[in-house]
């Protein structure tokens, strides 16, 4: 009965000390968009030493993940977290927007493209598109499980996000 203990870890330390224990790791793909997260699975596989309650390793991600009825709609909900990551990446943290306020700054050329890299990496979309997302990371990196996180301006778009994920992930093969 006693809850299940796993090293959430954003860099190869967390995976090594994980691996070291024998305990199950998940690595935080969110605050990295997964840089250094394919080195991390591979440090924890090949350094992991068995554990009476873990006899092989139990490589797990967290992403974060935003869906809507529409591609549109998620991408609109998505402007306060690219916003957000722009400026966090600068070390200003900012609190989550309005996305009507996000989308409304002027923001430079270079903003701009960086945001768009942030819109073409992001699991934002459908639903079906971003289960369609996470099930191919989990394939490419050997997960076993993966966790997902959403922050979103407003409560009632992170609270669909998850519901049409879950049914989503729940229809799928």
């Amino acid at each position: 009965t006693s809850p299940e203990m796993w090293i959430l870890g954003s860099s190869d330390f967390g995976a090594q000390v994980a691996a070291h224990f024998g305990m199950p790791s998940a690595f935080a793909w969110f605050f990295t968009a997964g840089a250094g997260g394919m080195e991390a699975l591979r440090l924890y596989r090949d350094m992991y030493r068995p554990s009476e309650r873990h006899p092989e390793p139990c490589p797990a991600l967290c992403v974060w993940a935003l869906a809507a009825e529409t591609a549109e709609e998620a991408q609109r909900h998505f402007t306060s977290r690219a916003r957000f990551r722009l400026f966090r990446d600068r070390g200003v943290f900012l609190p989550l927007e309005a996305p009507d306020v996000a989308a409304a700054y002027d923001y430079s050329a270079a903003e701009q493209a960086r945001m768009d890299v942030f819109r073409r990496t992001a699991f934002v979309g459908t639903g079906a598109s971003v289960a369609a997302q996470i099930k191919d990371l989990a394939q490419r990196t050997g997960a076993v499980e993966i966790a997902v996180v959403t922050w979103a301006f407003d409560e009632a778009a992170r609270v669909k996000s998850y519901r049409l994920i879950a049914a989503a992930m729940a229809s799928a093969p």
